[in-house]
């Protein structure tokens, strides 16, 4: 014989004995909430802190926000670009605040035709691609981003920043940012070690 104790999500609390049997009366059962124990947690405490957890990330995402928007306004700086069949990919600023790293990001569209996006990716990479020796490239989680396009119109550039959870790159890694074009081949990439 052994003890069952199950919580359930709203906080009701059920206790059960169990016994091996060999053969069951009944394979299911279906238990009303009468038959609760007691609760773990009374409702209103479980509303508050489902509460504090939603104040808590629109506080971040404002955060975010307003961070990204001063990144926005600064002057522009070039680390890297990159041109491929008529579009312009440039990495322009990476700001550390907290625990986050802010990259702000231009594309420019001078192909002809308009660009549509499918993915724009951030790696670590580690190894040298241009020789035959083993590459590797890690994603990074993208937390939050900021004013990220859908599609670039020809002639049109847009800024948008990403916002990562901070890293550091080792002394043979560097940071490789890929954007690729929905429903077409062309693919845009840098790689720079900052």
């Amino acid at each position: 014989e052994s003890n069952l104790l199950a919580v359930t999500s709203n906080g009701k609390v059920y206790s059960y004995i169990l016994k091996y049997a060999d053969k069951l009366p009944k394979l299911n059962y279906f238990i009303p909430e009468e038959s609760s124990i007691g609760t773990e947690k009374p409702k209103k405490a479980l509303i508050q802190q489902e509460k504090k957890v939603d104040d808590s990330i629109q506080s971040r995402v404002a955060y975010y926000q307003r961070a990204c928007e001063y990144l926005l306004k600064s002057s522009k700086e070039n680390i890297a670009t990159k041109r491929k069949d008529g579009v312009k990919l440039q990495l322009q600023k990476i700001a550390y605040y907290g625990s986050e790293v802010y990259l702000v990001l231009e594309v420019k569209n001078s192909s002809g035709i308009d660009f549509e996006i499918d993915y724009l990716n951030i790696y670590r990479t580690n190894g040298n691609k241009k020789r035959k020796a083993s590459f590797q490239r890690l994603r990074q989680e993208t937390i939050y981003r900021h004013k990220m396009p859908s599609s670039i119109m020809n002639r049109l550039s847009h800024r948008f920043v990403y916002v990562l959870p901070k890293f550091v790159l080792g002394d043979n890694e560097k940071l490789m940012v890929e954007l690729k074009e929905l429903k077409g081949s062309r693919r845009v990439s840098i790689i720079t070690g900052l």
